[in-house]
């Protein structure tokens, strides 16, 4: 299983029913093709860098998600079918997570050895 983030804008016309039956469909698409949503995450309505299908704003929505690689095929093509959907990506963050974690380790090392250092300097002062 891979981990995935999937960002979809919705178009700003959705009413707040359709929105919430809308990310309640994509979650259902992921979990019944074998995924698990572990996080979704409504950044709510934004304004859009450029116009895209002539909306100036949108409702974005983040899932982030551990699925087998086949299911990303499947959610992408129902964000195609549906025409609140203007516009989204998906990106495999697995990667992503092994850095963060390598670099929360090295941080780590040296706050220990920091406080190994002054440790031994109060120790040397007294």
């Amino acid at each position: 299983m891979n981990t995935y983030e999937s960002v979809f804008i919705s178009a700003p016309t959705v009413a707040p029913e359709a929105y919430e039956q809308l990310v309640g469909h994509f979650e259902e698409v992921i979990t019944k093709n074998g995924g698990t949503v572990h996080n979704t995450i409504r950044w709510g309505r934004r304004q859009l860098a450029y116009e895209i299908k002539k909306f100036r704003d949108g409702i974005y929505t983040i899932f982030e998600m551990e699925a087998p690689g086949d299911i990303i095929k499947e959610l992408e093509r129902q964000y195609r079918l549906n025409e609140s959907i203007i516009k989204f990506l998906t990106v495999k963050t697995e990667r992503k997570k092994k850095l963060i974690q390598k670099g929360t380790a090295k941080r780590q090392a040296k706050q220990e050895a920091r406080q190994k250092r002054k440790a031994r300097k109060a120790s040397s002062d007294n």
